[in-house]
């Protein structure tokens, strides 16, 4: 499989209508910065065979074929492979349909009418790099199964007071000190732990300004950008994201001059960035935290 830094594609069209195959082979031709290699076949059964033998890096999927309807196509493909991201083709009339698609395992949808060559480059790229971030999760969804109700009370605890001593900390949560030791340096070499730190309500410390910023990046420079970011000490947050931009950046700043100057000057500038920027400014904080507070299950 390929990842979003490599600029060669292969693709698997799933669509009966030859014309729609002719418009987006076309379509995919005109893309000068990535080489996109299309195999397409009208009947489900066919390109189940092929994948049997061929990596694709994404799968281009017409519902309706003369071998499967509507409502089983898309389970038919996820059962045989959820391994490659699925961009569903659909018309406008079945646009509520693409929506359920979501739910159920695809990554995106485009409506035929409304194809075009930098929607559809987009569509691939996005639905890869989604794809690619649900697939770690799956794979960190192993080790939370390891991540057990002690594990749980011991990072409560820390989270009030990290400075609290493996000694007092045993007598809350009914383990021996060496025991939480253990524990606490596993869960820190597993990640789960990211660091013992000190949280500043930046409200009370003079920074009257805070905003959520969500920037639509080119998908080829979303690592480097979002790198860049997280090297400035104004910026808390740095996450990339799905819906309608795919990096969320979070700015602490004395005011809203210094903010708006930040934006301008820093953010702005970092070549990658489409523009407009949606910038929204909190006005009133009800809760900030980055404590994670578990509900621990009392034994019966």
């Amino acid at each position: 499989m390929n990842n979003i830094e490599n600029k060669n594609f292969n693709i698997l069209l799933i669509e009966d209508n030859s014309a729609d195959v002719r418009l987006i082979k076309e379509l995919l031709k005109d893309s000068a910065e990535f080489k996109f290699d299309l195999e397409a076949y009208s009947r489900l059964s066919e390109s189940l065979n092929n994948l049997k033998t061929k990596n694709f890096d994404v799968i281009l999927l017409d519902l309706t074929l003369p071998d499967s309807d509507r409502e089983s196509t898309l389970e038919r493909v996820l059962s045989f492979t959820d391994a490659i991201p699925i961009i569903i083709l659909t018309g406008l009339d079945d646009k509520d349909f693409a929506l359920l698609s979501l739910q159920k395992g695809a990554q995106d949808y485009i409506v035929k009418s409304e194809l075009n060559g930098p929607s559809l480059t987009r569509a691939i790229l996005y639905a890869i790099e989604r794809h690619r971030i649900e697939s770690e999760k799956v794979s960190d969804k192993v080790l939370k199964m390891q991540f057990d109700e002690k594990d749980k009370e011991i990072l409560n605890f820390l989270q009030e007071n990290y400075r609290i001593s493996y000694k007092d900390l045993s007598k809350n949560v009914n383990l021996a000190a060496s025991t939480i030791h253990n524990r606490v340096q596993n869960m820190v070499k597993e990640g789960i732990i990211t660091k013992f730190d000190t949280l500043v309500d930046p409200f009370k410390v003079g920074y009257e300004s805070i905003a959520i910023l969500g920037l639509s990046v080119d998908p080829m420079k979303l690592e480097e950008i979002a790198k860049k970011l997280a090297d400035y000490d104004d910026i808390q947050l740095v996450a990339s994201s799905t819906g309608d931009h795919n990096l969320l950046v979070k700015i602490i700043a004395k005011d809203e001059k210094n903010l708006w100057r930040f934006i301008n000057d820093e953010i702005k500038t970092l070549d990658g960035i489409q523009h407009p920027i949606n910038v929204s400014s909190f006005i009133d904080l009800y809760k900030m935290t980055h404590k994670v507070k578990f509900k621990i299950q009392k034994k019966v």
